[in-house]
């Protein structure tokens, strides 16, 4: 009995460590972290494009979100691991690229922790295969942005993905989700 208790306890406290900092969550579920999120505008960051030289940063996508009139920006997070949860949100995006517009949503694919040099070919097909082109996708490959959102741990290497990041036009922080559910992506313009 004594042995059974101590290895419980083990295992216990041995299960965050494998976890990478996200908890898994079910649909339409927001993310643990989202109501501690919600208000906050986003930290300074910048990303790379696939050419390893164009960035998106905070003030460029201010910039873009004005110039475009968007009411909502969405920062989806990926990796090409993540094919059947990851690649279906493509797919929905992509067939919903028109009430996006409509609705004035700007979204932005973030590949995390892929190397460009290493991995870029392999995300533009994964990108190309499930959204085409119709939206732009930047990689994170230290998974920074993530960290410095508050979204995954700092010493994490990976999150449970995809995650979804709901903005207004001033960079707030709207919602929070893992693994979006039915609803999805109305609730890119829904009220939250």
């Amino acid at each position: 009995m004594r042995i059974v208790t101590i290895l419980a306890l083990t295992l216990t406290l041995l299960m965050p460590t494998f976890s990478f900092g996200a908890e898994a969550l079910g649909p339409s579920e927001k993310h643990s972290k989202s109501e501690g999120l919600k208000g906050k505008v986003i930290p300074n960051f910048y990303v790379l494009a696939i050419d390893n030289a164009t960035e998106l940063s905070k003030k460029k996508l201010a910039e873009e979100a004005k110039k475009q009139g968007a009411k909502r920006i969405v920062f989806s997070f990926f990796a090409t691991w993540c094919v059947e949860n990851c690649g279906a949100e493509f797919v929905k995006l992509k067939e919903n690229v028109g009430k996006l517009k409509e609705n004035g949503v700007s979204v932005y694919l973030i590949d995390v922790g892929e190397k460009i040099m290493q991995k870029g070919k392999l995300v533009s097909e994964f990108v190309s295969e499930f959204a085409g082109n119709a939206f732009p996708f930047y990689f994170d490959d230290n998974v920074s942005l993530l960290k410095d959102l508050g979204i995954i741990e700092r010493n994490a290497v990976q999150a449970e993905l995809p995650i979804i990041v709901i903005m207004d036009a001033d960079l707030k922080i709207l919602s929070v989700f893992d693994r979006a559910g039915n609803d999805f992506p109305q609730i890119l313009w829904s009220d939250l």
